[in-house]
């Protein structure tokens, strides 16, 4: 029988199987492993993406362990094996899946994931080199995509310093509907597992937004005056 005859249960068994074979070096057959990605990202079966989760888990965490840049971030393992899934996830479910022509590819992307989270968490923790976009009396501006009566252009601007998907909602969950982490990661788990999660993404985003000439510009601050 043919992977793509197995049920997805049936499926994420023989991916497991030929996993452990793999990780004791033995011959192993792909062909399972890869039907259960697809269906995950191209037919979005979330019964299949749980699967993956559950078994791919184990070696992205370990690829955050042997990352050589891991131990300067001061975080748990499995903050950034979840951020590296989610981020696979969200960049290639559809259509863009299917430029992947078997499992290595596929995990090597994921690997590069992790890479990725690892270096962005450690360059959001770099002190800001810019004074933040403050006035006077001390508050922070940031963007009210709900009164701004530049609202469109202030929000295509956004949406070019803000290129992930997630960034983006992440914003007007915050800017434009004045949530706090608590309350995005109660409506929104299913994106965003930990509240701190939220909160580091929040301070990349508003630091990122802060220092854009832009939107310096948009909202009438002269950068001069910050200096």
């Amino acid at each position: 029988m043919s992977s793509a005859d197995l049920s997805t249960d049936d499926l994420a068994h023989r991916c497991l199987e030929e996993t452990e074979k793999f990780n004791r070096r033995q011959e192993s057959d792909d062909q399972f492993c890869f039907e259960l990605w697809r269906r995950a990202f191209v037919d979005v079966k979330s019964d299949a993406f749980t699967h993956l989760f559950q078994i791919y888990t184990r070696s992205v965490t370990n690829w955050v362990y042997s990352h050589s840049r891991f131990e300067q971030t001061g975080e748990d393992a499995d903050f950034f094996a979840q951020a590296a899934l989610r981020k696979f996830y969200f960049a290639l479910r559809g259509e863009k899946f299917k430029k992947f022509a078997g499992l290595p590819q596929i995990l090597s992307y994921l690997k590069r994931c992790v890479h990725t989270e690892i270096m962005q968490y450690l360059r959001d923790q770099r002190p800001i080199e810019h004074k933040p976009l403050d006035v006077a009396s001390g508050v922070v501006v940031t963007p009210d995509l709900d009164t701004s009566t530049n609202l469109q252009e202030i929000w295509a601007c956004v949406e070019q310093l803000l290129p992930d998907e997630r960034d983006r909602f992440l914003a007007r969950l915050v800017f434009a509907q004045d949530l706090k982490p608590r309350q995005i990661i109660m409506a929104y788990s299913g994106i965003w597992q930990h509240e701190r999660e939220v909160t580091l993404t929040i301070y990349r985003i508003r630091r990122l937004l802060r220092n854009d000439s832009r939107l310096r510009r948009l909202f009438g601050l002269d950068e001069k005056s910050d200096q």
